[in-house]
């Protein structure tokens, strides 16, 4: 839902070191975002393409899993990924060591 979003929008915009934030909804279409539209559409196709490998290598494991959570880090910042059943969530973080 619509307050749902915006909860967990105001929850993550709330941390230190958070510089993007972009959820998603099922479909993998931004429903809120801080980045400039055409920026959201971009880093939300790319996901969808990341999310579709790991979950291909995920899927050969045994017992094949699922993908619950992604931790992307380089030396300047860190990409976290939560998908879950309603949302996606992709925050971009300054790296602090």
């Amino acid at each position: 839902t619509k307050t749902y979003v915006e909860e967990v929008f105001r929850q993550i915009e709330a941390k230190p070191g958070v510089e993007e934030i972009l959820i998603m909804n099922h479909s993998g279409v931004p429903v809120k975002t801080s980045m400039e539209r055409q920026e959201g559409l971009q880093h939300a196709c790319l996901y969808d393409n990341l999310r579709e490998k790991c979950q291909a290598f995920l899927a050969k494991m045994e017992p094949p899993q699922h993908l619950t959570f992604l931790r992307v880090r380089t030396k300047y910042h860190e990409v976290l990924i939560t998908p879950d059943a309603k949302i996606t969530v992709l925050v971009v973080q300054n790296a602090q060591d």
